[in-house]
């Protein structure tokens, strides 16, 4: 495929000029969505070595990638077994403290109904990884209180 030249650069060579095309992707390059980037950012945290660890002891687990209230830039991870959950922030905007805990429990009842839509998965390792929603087997119903179908 062959790459199109760039439009001409408005208001000299200074990308903060008035009408310059500032923020655009170059052509041909996919960024990641803000889901994929907090699954990476994850991945590389100490929480993403504690859910490594946990998927080793307690199998496979349900993950839901989702957004945060309160920040466009936040994104809330949970991730659960029948017995246990655990929910992290992830602030693509925060260098310092990207990933952070939210909470954890017992009971999967306990997660309100946006943070059960099951649409991740655990790769070999534990690494978190996006899959299209229900695509899951053995996906958690929320009408049948949280059990395997």
């Amino acid at each position: 495929m062959a790459a199109t030249a760039p439009g001409p650069r408005v208001g000299g060579g200074d990308p903060a000029a008035r009408g310059a095309r500032a923020g655009r992707p170059e052509p041909g390059i996919s960024p990641l969505s803000r889901f994929e980037r907090a699954a990476a950012c994850f991945n590389a945290s100490e929480a993403g070595h504690t859910v490594a660890g946990l998927v080793r002891t307690l199998g496979d687990p349900w993950i839901s990638v989702g957004a945060s209230a309160g920040s466009a830039e936040e994104v809330r991870i949970t991730v659960a077994w029948e017995l246990s959950w655990y929910q992290w922030g992830v602030d693509l905007g925060d260098e310092l403290r990207p990933v952070f805990e939210l909470g954890k429990g017992r009971e999967i009842a306990e997660i309100d109904a946006a943070a059960r839509q099951w649409n991740a998965s655990a790769l070999e390792g534990g690494r978190i990884v996006l899959v299209a929603p229900g695509a899951r087997p053995g996906a958690i119903s929320p009408a049948r209180g949280g059990r395997r179908r």
